[in-house]
């Protein structure tokens, strides 16, 4: 199946070839947490996590065709 990435900031260094959004193929019921491993983004890292435009705070969510899942790296202001 097909969804679009969004990785922001300094997590668009994980996107190979371009730092804009892109379409990838994943497998049918693909985790967030598989999606950002299969691009070595660290778990780990604190991050807001949209799919379609909705705040999701799972990794475990499972993701469904022609879904578009943003990343955003932690947000600090002052």
């Amino acid at each position: 199946m097909l969804i679009e990435l969004k990785l922001f900031g300094g997590l668009g260094t994980h996107l190979p070839g371009t730092d804009g959004p892109q379409w990838i193929e994943v497998e049918d019921k693909a985790t967030i947490a598989a999606v950002l491993e299969k691009f070595e983004v660290p778990l780990d890292a604190p991050r807001v996590m949209l799919v379609n435009g909705r705040h999701n705070k799972s990794l475990d969510h499972i993701l469904e065709d022609g879904d578009v899942l943003a990343v955003f790296p932690p947000v600090a202001g002052g």
